[in-house]
């Protein structure tokens, strides 16, 4: 699951629970029918976004997912000629989940103008590309290999929506991943940047080794330093080791004084949610996460138009709630929509650098 918001900003506890009972797989099955006919839907896509979990209904209507860890999932369902669904579901460790599902039938209607020839169009689509990709190095290997299904409105100054009228195919010879990107919503408006969607990633394949592993150390990259780097460290009890400071900032309010910044109780933080595998996060102002051991590069000032200083040798980001608090899964997924807002270095880095919610480098 990928939700974000993006503003470009200028200027030890240990996991609840049991460790075995943890990592204990779930699954989920059921039984896929159309709305109207009742009758089974045969060949549909059901996946977990965010992951390389899914599967296809036979020709009874039937599905079953296997081997899921515990965590927060959206469970989309989708086929040709249908409208697709998506549904929010918790899985504890040995949860066996039966969901059955109906998908209603409808017809899209293709505009017959020739897209990738009109001019209004595609400078719409190089704002999307880099917007939704990113600014990083990673995002010059990204490709979206049917740009054609996107559509554009920027009727009000400032303002970009897009919208899809199928799957997005998105190929990162980066990373090494095929992702089919189902995409909910795309807004830009100033200097924010929402969008909301469920990708499928698919491992790309090679017989070259050496490309196998400049893969794995791009994934490894992306990886630490990352959002997801940190909600996991944080859970774990292991932010300094991982590399992390944490701090939070508030604003005061009154013109002239300084804004106030302390080191975070991570006790204070975090708070038991009904399962082991859910935690409540809650804060006031902002958290800062400062992350030692990779270095600002120059596409980072680039973006947050800050050219006229030299790099320092840490990255540093922010975090605001949009909720009074968020639920966050031992996968570092946060289960709120737009629960968070990110911005710094954590704004800087967008699809391009996204690796699966189950990925980890060796040795993490």
């Amino acid at each position: 699951m990928y939700r974000v918001l993006f503003i470009l900003l200028f200027g030890g506890l240990s996991v609840l629970g049991s460790p075995d009972l943890l990592h204990a797989q779930g699954i989920v099955a059921g039984r896929l029918i159309d709305t109207e006919t009742k009758q089974p839907l045969q060949g549909a896509h059901i996946f977990l976004s965010g992951t390389k979990i899914g599967s296809q209904t036979d020709q009874a209507g039937r599905y079953m997912i296997r081997n899921i860890p515990p965590g927060f999932y959206r469970l989309v369902v989708s086929r040709i000629g249908y409208g697709r669904k998506t549904y929010g579901i918790k899985l504890g460790p040995k949860d066996h989940k039966l969901i059955d599902l109906s998908l209603q039938s409808v017809v899209y209607e293709m505009n017959d103008i020739d897209i990738l020839n009109d001019d209004k169009w595609r400078k719409h689509y190089e704002q999307f590309e880099d917007l939704f990709l990113g600014f990083t190095e990673e995002a010059d290997s990204v490709d979206i290999l049917n740009p054609e299904v996107l559509r554009f409105d920027s009727n009000f100054w400032g303002r970009l929506t897009a919208e899809t009228l199928a799957p997005l195919q998105i190929i990162n010879r980066a990373l090494g991943y095929q992702i089919t990107y189902y995409l909910d919503e795309f807004k830009h408006t100033g200097r924010r940047t929402y969008w909301d969607g469920e990708p499928l990633f698919t491992e790309m394949t090679t017989s070259d080794s050496l490309q196998q592993a400049r893969w794995e150390e791009n994934r490894r990259k992306a990886f630490y330093g990352s959002m997801r780097h940190f909600w996991i460290s944080l859970l774990q009890g292991r932010l300094e080791e991982e590399g992390f400071l944490l701090y939070n900032v508030r604003k005061v309010g009154h013109p002239g004084l300084p804004d106030t910044r302390r080191k975070v109780a991570v006790d204070r933080l975090i708070r038991e949610d009904e399962r082991p595998y859910l935690h409540r996060v809650q804060y006031s102002g902002f958290l800062e996460i400062i992350y030692t051991r990779e270095t600002e590069d120059l596409r980072y000032l680039e973006w947050a138009q800050e050219l006229g200083r030299r790099p320092i040798d840490y990255q540093v980001s922010w975090l605001e709630l949009n909720e009074r608090a968020i639920t966050v899964d031992t996968d570092g997924e946060v289960a709120e929509p737009y629960g968070a807002i990110q911005l710094g270095y954590f704004g800087f880095h967008r699809l391009a650098g996204l690796t699966p919610r189950d990925y980890r480098p060796e040795g993490f």
